[in-house]
């Protein structure tokens, strides 16, 4: 019992941790991101260069997720109370997220038919062909 406690006060403070340490980056050099958001960042790197290890932060995250319906409540509760204003400034929120979300869906579009087309299997045919052509040019003379 004391080691799972151990265990999971353990994982609690890492991703506290990571929390403060995003708001004090946030606060220390002004970015246009939230300090929470910075320190999701922080603890995805050190995931993915394992400084962390999962299992270190898994009893937190795991008991976080699984409650995570009933942290949405407040949030839910606070677009029902406000709903009036949000529907007034519906175009204010409405077009810039439409527009933005249009036109990254083409950009994306374009950029994957380029890099599709860079690595597409005609490019590699010619490729093949031009080095056959130039080996049997080679042989030849």
């Amino acid at each position: 019992m004391g080691l799972k406690f151990f265990h999971f006060v353990r994982s609690f403070a890492i991703l506290y941790l990571m929390l403060f340490l995003g708001d004090w980056i946030v606060r220390l050099v002004p970015v246009g991101i939230p300090g929470s958001i910075c320190g999701l960042l922080l603890l995805f790197f050190g995931l993915t260069t394992h400084i962390i290890r999962v299992e270190w932060i898994f009893l937190s995250a795991n008991l976080l997720i699984r409650y995570m319906a009933v942290l949405f409540v407040p949030v839910s509760v606070g677009i029902i109370k406000y709903s009036d204003l949000l529907i007034s400034q519906a175009n204010a929120l409405l077009i810039p997220n439409i527009i933005s979300t249009c036109l990254t869906l083409v950009l994306i579009g374009f950029l994957a038919d380029y890099l599709f087309s860079l690595n597409s299997f005609a490019r590699l045919r010619r490729k093949i062909i031009k080095k056959r052509n130039a080996l049997n040019k080679g042989d030849m003379a």
